[in-house]
């Protein structure tokens, strides 16, 4: 019979030393092998940090009427953020927006997942941010479907805000030519 192991006494392992070349030599062919991979996620990190492209539907001042067409004042649809335009003067509204298109043609609707202001001697990190619902009218303009916070933390919704300013702020027309408000009727295609 062999020794018993007692309570308590550990197995011996033994251990095969290789040489650091060797070591070296396997983290390469592991690195070969997975940096595809490590630079597609790389890529994918990346892509979430910068907002998308507005859709062309949405290109060009878009304003609450024609008076404000006339003075130029506005608001402007871009990648990095979504502006109010004031004469020779911008101002965020909501910074790196994420477009959605969830319907085109004559019923276009599009999500607007927008980053929340940080404050200056606030939070670190941002918790929330939020979700504006635009729908095509009728007049060919746009309003507001729905407008909600999101606690990123706990996913809590925050769905109706009281006398929310986003609900007049964003029903908008376009300014200038714009095929919702004219049709194809008389335009050329460039």
């Amino acid at each position: 019979m062999g020794r018993q192991r007692g309570f308590g006494q550990m197995p011996r392992l033994r251990f095969v030393v290789q040489s650091s070349s060797t070591i070296v030599g396997v983290a390469r062919a592991l690195m070969k092998r997975f940096a595809p991979l490590m630079a597609l996620l790389a890529a994918s990190a990346t892509a979430g940090c910068a907002g998308s492209s507005p859709p062309p539907e949405l290109s060009g001042l878009w304003s609450a009427g024609s008076a404000s067409c006339e003075a130029g004042v506005g608001v402007r649809f871009r990648a990095d953020a979504v502006q109010a335009i004031y004469d020779r003067q911008t101002e965020t509204l909501f910074a790196d927006p994420h477009y959605t298109v969830e319907s085109e043609g004559g019923s276009f609707r599009v999500r607007i997942v927008y980053d929340l202001p940080r404050i200056a001697g606030g939070a670190r990190a941002v918790g929330a941010h939020g979700v504006l619902v635009l729908e095509r009218q009728d007049d060919g303009g746009l309003a507001p479907a729905a407008h909600a916070l999101v606690d990123g933390r706990t996913g809590a919704t925050r769905l109706r805000i009281a006398d929310d300013p986003v609900a007049t702020l964003m029903t908008l027309t376009p300014c200038g030519a714009h095929p919702w408000r004219e049709g194809l009727r008389g335009r050329s295609g460039a």
